[in-house]
């Protein structure tokens, strides 16, 4: 049998569930958390966006006036397994 069908050529679709993004994705991540504050960037963005609370909120009605709208399972936290 051909193994070469199992391992996805270079530039090749590797469809749902694509490892080799998930593995760039996993690194990168890991370098970035690795050199940075990551404690103080989110007190960062936390006071970001209170400065221009405004601006954030016009940003996501924005956003969601393209919703087709929230599904009751979500806003109650059923589908939350954490719950």
């Amino acid at each position: 049998m051909d193994d070469k069908r199992k391992r996805p050529q270079s530039g090749a679709n590797e469809g749902e569930g694509n490892k080799s993004a998930d593995n760039e994705y996993r690194e990168r991540a890991t370098d970035f958390a690795k050199r940075t504050d990551t404690l103080q960037r989110g007190l960062d963005a936390e006071r970001e966006v209170e400065n221009y609370r405004d601006e954030y909120e016009r940003a996501e009605k924005a956003g969601k006036s393209h919703s087709a709208g929230e599904l009751e399972s979500d806003v109650s936290g059923k589908n939350d397994d954490r719950l």
